[in-house]
């Protein structure tokens, strides 16, 4: 029998990318309302899990079913009816809104949106309702606070927009959150390993981070890459 908690979201994660993955891992680490029960990096193990665990949310990054991502997401509500599925995307098209939507998802969510977001996504799915706003914009002024976010995250929300970054801390960043090392990122960038470092310092320093899965988990949900 399934252990089910009756005051936790139980949550699983099907994503590609492993940084994002223990980026996410850590948002729902001991969080109040949200239970992480399982993850995984492939459409076979996610079908696994899902008849296993039988989650309340699903999150599919789509990338994983590559063309194939609105067939999935049926098969995966036919063995999972009372799953909510919330779609992960770095696409804006509108042929994969439309077709996210008709498959029978309850929302899709850009990647690079802020963690607030991404959780106000889960609660508003989880009760019943779609998310499908692009910018997510809609859902941001009109849902209510959620008891269960602290002021602090949504503060840091407020701070984290008001960053600036340069363009070359903008690049090392971003080979930082695709798993680059300081000195990977020196040799493609051809500077130094030094100037890497002390340019990765400067960009934790300013979105307040302290380690390179951190950064991972908050830079590009702000859109600081793009």
């Amino acid at each position: 029998m399934i252990e089910r908690s009756h005051n936790k979201i139980r949550i699983l994660v099907a994503e590609g990318f492993e940084l994002v993955r223990m980026g996410l891992h850590a948002l729902f680490e001991n969080h109040s309302s949200v239970l992480l029960v399982a993850e995984t990096n492939s459409i076979e193990g996610l079908f696994k899990l899902a008849i296993q665990h039988n989650p309340d949310v699903i999150l599919i990054d789509l990338q994983l079913s590559g063309d194939d991502y609105a067939e999935h997401i049926s098969k995966l509500l036919h063995v999972c009816p009372q799953s909510k599925i919330l779609a992960l995307s770095q696409d804006d098209s509108e042929h994969i809104y439309l077709q996210t939507f008709y498959s029978g998802a309850s929302g899709i969510i850009n990647k690079y949106q802020s963690s607030r977001l991404l959780l106000k996504a889960i609660y508003e799915i989880h009760a019943g309702h779609s998310i499908f706003d692009r910018q997510l914009t809609k859902l941001a002024q009109q849902t209510r606070p959620t008891p269960n976010l602290s002021a602090e995250i949504q503060n840091e929300d407020i701070t984290l927009q008001q960053v600036k970054l340069s363009n070359r801390e903008r690049r090392i960043a971003c080979l930082a959150c695709e798993g680059l090392s300081a000195k990977e990122i020196s040799l493609q960038l051809i500077v130094t390993e030094k100037t890497v470092r002390n340019k990765l310092s400067a960009v934790y320093k300013k979105i307040g981070v302290k380690k390179q899965i951190e950064l991972c988990l908050k830079a590009p949900f702000y859109n600081y890459f793009k």
